[in-house]
């Protein structure tokens, strides 16, 4: 019997996701999506686009599943490829204000997932 219960616990520790890793990002997938169809396709450099639009996408998908690593490490990604280009082209590209709006998608998914995100890098 013993063997059983202890047996049937260990299966569940091995099937359960760790709790800090459930998230639930609901109340900002609006802005998720917004980002995704509306403020990316402003980006003027086509590969940052193709990568903050798929970066985005699997954040939507994690914040959807409720998988907070996931979420974390695209934003991780997604933030630090528009700070590069941010960087590396201002005053050059007309696209500011969206690369802006897409940064305070990611600090919202950043903050719902647990993890960290330095919104004042775009000030």
């Amino acid at each position: 019997m013993i063997a059983l219960l202890s047996a049937a616990a260990c299966g569940d520790q091995i099937t359960s996701p760790p709790v800090a890793n459930i998230v639930d990002g609901t109340d900002i997938l609006p802005a998720i999506i917004d980002a995704r169809l509306r403020l990316i396709p402003a980006i003027e450099n086509r590969g940052v686009r193709d990568r903050i639009a798929y970066d985005m996408q699997e954040i939507q998908s994690a914040l959807v599943k409720r998988d907070g690593q996931k979420a974390r490490y695209h934003v991780r990604i997604a933030g630090g490829i528009l700070l590069d280009y941010r960087a590396g082209l201002a005053g050059i590209v007309k696209d500011g204000p969206d690369v802006g709006g897409i940064a305070l998608a990611l600090y919202a998914a950043a903050v719902t997932a647990g993890g960290t995100f330095d919104i004042n890098a775009f000030r």
